[in-house]
């Protein structure tokens, strides 16, 4: 008897959450999030992305496309796929940059995300008529939101050249970007993909007065999915964009999934992130980002220590020099010098390193 009451309590449990998930969901529409994407769809973006067109809080003003995970023209299409399946032809979207302010453009996403970037899963789609103007499509949308905030979920290119010409129009809003890591990367040993592809780019941005978030690589490989199941859940629950996503999931999985049988799904944890930031505590923090066409090409510096910091703003004579003085000069003020040295160059970006797993897990899946 004691035994069927217990199961008889678990389902009782889970009809209720079954049934209020909506309500939490009719609950957040209440407010609205303005966010313009740059994404380069790639399999991980074209999830977040069909995960955003599903809340009630997302406003999605627009869309730009950037090489990184495949061509411009086929992150296009695949953006333009989406949408058409999606039902959502009113956002929207345009051509940005097809290549890295510098490099040419790595194909190595072909790996990841196959020859198209959806694993044949892209539709034709009709480019001929669609805007190019990625900078300036950005800054309007800023003008006509203020409170923007502008999600990256590729390199950032766009928004490189959009701050560099716009920078009025882009003093509000606020950058949410999928890029970096702290402690080594996943497409060098020391680079993540999306600083890899335009190292230049990442720098202009950092070095912009903009309101800069960072989710980089220890933050965005926590949300894990189970390879297996994850996408019959996704076809399953998500109806017509779900069976376009299913055997591209699959795919993808294929390529990336861990020892455990988990994959992470990383554009997924910043789209999370930009309606519920609750989830992902920021950090402020100095970051760097190499440049150089070398194995430290993409690497950034990511550093939340003020000891630490020190070695990035004075180079090795200035700090000798202080070394010398603090053992030679009884009336040395070391804290005063190590202070001066720190606000020459001040944090440049907030970032999380840590996400509540468990309760993003439950938004990803509830969302679906």
């Amino acid at each position: 008897m004691r035994v069927l009451v217990r199961v008889l309590m678990i389902i009782i449990i889970g009809l209720t959450t079954f049934i209020l998930l909506p309500l939490g969901n009719a609950a957040q529409s209440n407010t609205s999030t303005h966010i313009f994407i740059d994404a380069d769809p790639g399999v991980d973006d074209a999830v977040a992305i069909a995960w955003l067109l599903e809340e009630p809080s997302a406003n999605i003003v627009g869309i730009s496309t950037v090489a990184g995970n495949t061509t411009v023209e086929d992150a296009t299409r695949n953006t333009l796929s989406l949408l058409d399946v999606a039902e959502r032809t009113d956002i929207p979207v345009t051509i940005g940059a097809a290549a890295p302010l510098e490099f040419p453009l790595s194909r190595v996403g072909v790996f990841v995300h196959g020859p198209d970037g959806v694993w044949g899963a892209q539709q034709p789609q009709d480019l001929s008529a669609l805007p190019t103007d990625a900078p300036a499509a950005i800054a309007e949308a800023a003008r006509q939101n203020p409170d923007m905030t502008l999600l990256t979920l590729g390199p950032l290119t766009n928004v490189a050249q959009a701050i560099e010409q716009y920078p009025e129009d882009l003093a509000n809003v606020k950058i949410l970007a999928l890029i970096g890591a702290q402690n080594g990367g996943n497409r060098t040993p020391v680079a993540e993909t999306n600083a890899f592809i335009d190292p230049q780019a990442l720098t202009i941005v950092l070095e912009s007065d903009i309101d800069l978030t960072l989710v980089p690589l220890e933050a965005f490989e926590q949300l894990q999915v189970s390879v297996d199941s994850f996408p019959r859940v996704f076809e399953r629950r998500f109806g017509l964009v779900g069976e376009f996503l299913s055997v591209p999931l699959q795919q993808y999985f294929l390529q990336i999934q861990e020892e455990t049988g988990t994959a992470a799904i990383p554009d997924a944890v910043a789209a999370i992130l930009a309606l519920q930031p609750q989830l992902g505590p920021t950090t402020s923090a100095l970051v760097d980002s190499v440049e150089n066409d070398d194995i430290t090409r993409g690497q950034t510096v990511i550093e939340t220590n003020a000891f630490d910091k020190v070695p990035m703003i004075a180079d090795d004579a200035e700090l000798s020099a202080l070394a010398e003085r603090a053992i030679t000069d009884p009336d040395f003020d070391q804290a005063a010098a190590i202070g001066a040295i720190l606000a020459r160059r001040p944090d440049n970006a907030q970032v999380i390193l840590n996400i509540d797993e468990r309760t993003m897990f439950q938004a990803f899946i509830r969302g679906l």
